[in-house]
C-alpha cells in the first residue's frame, strides 16, 4: 500500500505548483462538553451561593449555544475551507460518538446544529411526497391535522423534515468497557490509591486554609459548620470552586454573597477558583509524574486513530470518496486531560488547560511544500501543538500504547474476552458432562428393561414349577 502511497505522493510533489492548498483527507475531534449547572452542593434547586438552578449538572443554554457555534466552525473549517466533508451529512464519512451523559449528549446535538443546519437536511420526491399514504403515519383521522403542519412548517416542497432539518446518529461509548473514561477511579481501579494521595497533598491544605482566613468564616457560613478545616476535603473545595466557575460563566450576579460580605467578593472567588482548578487538572488529576494515565485512558483511542488513518490513505491512493473522513467525540474535560497527558509522555508537548467546549484536533493532510504525509495536533484556538511525519507519528503511537489486555489489568476489569473463551470452555465441559449422563441413564434403561424382560419370561416359569 505504501509503495503506491509514495509514487502518488512523488507525482504530488511535482505538480504541487498547480494547487495552492494543502489536502486535508481525514481529521478527529474530541471535545468537552458546553457550560453546565453545577453537580455538586445543590439542594432543592439551590447551589453553594444561594444561586438557583433547574437542573443539576445539566447542559445550560450557554452551553448549547457555545457548542451551536463550535459547529458552525467546524463546519467552516471542513466544509467550506478544506472541502474535507460534503456539504450534507453523509453517514459514510462521518463517525459520532458521545459518553454516556445528558451533557455531552447534547453538546454533541448542539454542535451537530452548526455543523450541518437547517436546510442542509434530506428532500423527498414529489411523487412520493403526495402519496399520503406513505408518509403519513397510518391514522386517517388526522390526516387533515397532518396536512396544515406540513404547509405550517415548509414541508410542502419536498422536505423530510421541517424547514428541512438534518439529524445524525450519535453513538455511545461501550459503558461495560467504560471507554474514554478510565482516568476516572470509578472504572479503573489502578488510579486510586495515587489519586487520593494526591487529594490529600500539602498544597491543597494549604490553598484550603489561605481562603478560609482570607474570606473572613464566608464558607463556614455557607457550609453551616463551625469546623474550621472542613476545606481539607477535596470534594468540599472542589464543590465551592467548581460551583462559582457554573454560576460566574451563567453571568449569575451573585446577589446574596456580595449583600452579606463584599461586593468585590467576586473578584476574589474567581481567581481562587482559576487557581484551585488548575491545582486539580496539572496536579491531582494529571501530574506529570504520573504517565500511565494518559496511557490507560487513550491507548484505545489512539489504536483507533491509527486504524482510521490507515483506512483514510488507503482510500485517498484508490481515490475512493466515501470513507469516514472525520470522527467527533463528546466528553469531558478529564477527557482532553488525560489526552493532552498522553501527548504530553509521548511527544513531550506541554499541558494546556481545558474550558467548557473546548476542543482538540488530529489532522492527517499531504503537506503542499513537499508533498510529505503529515499530521497535525491543534487546540481549539488553532494553535498547532504538533506537527510531525505521519511515520513519525505513528511509530511513537504504537512504542507507547498498552493493549486491551493491560488496560484492563491496570484497571483490574475483567476481560470480556477471556470471560467469553472461559464461557465457551464452561460450555463445552457442561455439554460433555450431560452427553455422559445421558449415555449412563440410557445404559441403565436398558438393562432395567433387560431385567423386567427376564424377570416376566423365566421368572414366572420357575413360579410355576
Amino acid at each position: 500500500m505504501f509503495k503506491k502511497l509514495n509514487i502518488f505522493l512523488f507525482l504530488f510533489s511535482l505538480f504541487k505548483i498547480i494547487t495552492t492548498k494543502e489536502i486535508i483527507i481525514f481529521a478527529f475531534q474530541l471535545h468537552r462538553h458546553g457550560a453546565r449547572a453545577p453537580y455538586l452542593g445543590v439542594k432543592n434547586g439551590i447551589d453553594v451561593y444561594k444561586e438557583e438552578w433547574t437542573q443539576i449538572e445539566e447542559l445550560s443554554e450557554i452551553g448549547k449555544r457555545q457548542l451551536y457555534l463550535l459547529g458552525v466552525k467546524v463546519r467552516k473549517r471542513y466544509i467550506e475551507e478544506n472541502k474535507l466533508l460534503s456539504e450534507k451529512y453523509n453517514p459514510q464519512e462521518i463517525l459520532i460518538k458521545s459518553t454516556d451523559s445528558n451533557r455531552t449528549i447534547e453538546s454533541i446535538y448542539s454542535l451537530l446544529q452548526g455543523l450541518y443546519p437547517t436546510g442542509s437536511g434530506p428532500k423527498i420526491s414529489d411523487k412520493v411526497i403526495n402519496n399520503k399514504n406513505i408518509v403519513y403515519p397510518p391514522n386517517i383521522k388526522y390526516q387533515n391535522y397532518f396536512d396544515n403542519i406540513t404547509k405550517e412548517f415548509n414541508m410542502n416542497n419536498g422536505s423530510a423534515l421541517p424547514y428541512q432539518m438534518s439529524i445524525e446518529p450519535i453513538h455511545l461509548f461501550n459503558k461495560p468497557r467504560h471507554e474514554l473514561e478510565l482516568y476516572d477511579t470509578r472504572y479503573c481501579t489502578g488510579h486510586k490509591e495515587r489519586y487520593e494521595q494526591l487529594q490529600r497533598r500539602d498544597e491543597i491544605i494549604n490553598f484550603a486554609d489561605n481562603i478560609m482566613k482570607e474570606t473572613n468564616d464566608m464558607f463556614m457560613d455557607l457550609e453551616e459548620t463551625k469546623n474550621t478545616t472542613f476545606l481539607h476535603d477535596y470534594w468540599t473545595i472542589y464543590k465551592y470552586m467548581d460551583g462559582f466557575l457554573c454560576d460566574d460563566t451563567d453571568l449569575r450576579q451573585f446577589e446574596y454573597i456580595k449583600k452579606t460580605y463584599s461586593e468585590n467578593i467576586t473578584t476574589n472567588l474567581r481567581n481562587y477558583s482559576k487557581t484551585f482548578l488548575d491545582m486539580d487538572y496539572f496536579g491531582t488529576n494529571f501530574p506529570e509524574s504520573q504517565s500511565e494515565i494518559g496511557i490507560v485512558s487513550h491507548s484505545k483511542t489512539f489504536h483507533s486513530l491509527l486504524n482510521w488513518m490507515e483506512k483514510a490513505i488507503d482510500a485517498f491512493e484508490n481515490n475512493q470518496n466515501n470513507y469516514i473522513k472525520y470522527v467527533i467525540f463528546s466528553a469531558h474535560d478529564s477527557t482532553i486531560g488525560a489526552l493532552e497527558s498522553f501527548i504530553r509522555l509521548v511527544f513531550e508537548e506541554e499541558m494546556d488547560s481545558c474550558t467548557f467546549a473546548d476542543s482538540r484536533y488530529f489532522e492527517l493532510y499531504i503537506d503542499d511544500r513537499d508533498g510529505h504525509l503529515k499530521v497535525r495536533y491543534l487546540k481549539g484556538d488553532s494553535t498547532t501543538k504538533l506537527n510531525i511525519e505521519y511515520d513519525e507519528f505513528k511509530e511513537k503511537i504504537s512504542q507507547r500504547t498498552w493493549s486491551d489486555e493491560k488496560v484492563y489489568e491496570f484497571c483490574q476489569i475483567e476481560n470480556k474476552k477471556k470471560k467469553d473463551k472461559g464461557n465457551n470452555n464452561n460450555t463445552k465441559g457442561n455439554n460433555l458432562l450431560y452427553i455422559s449422563i445421558m449415555i449412563v441413564l440410557i445404559v441403565l434403561n436398558l438393562v432395567l428393561i433387560v431385567f423386567f424382560i427376564s424377570y416376566y419370561f423365566f421368572g414366572n416359569k420357575d413360579q410355576k414349577i
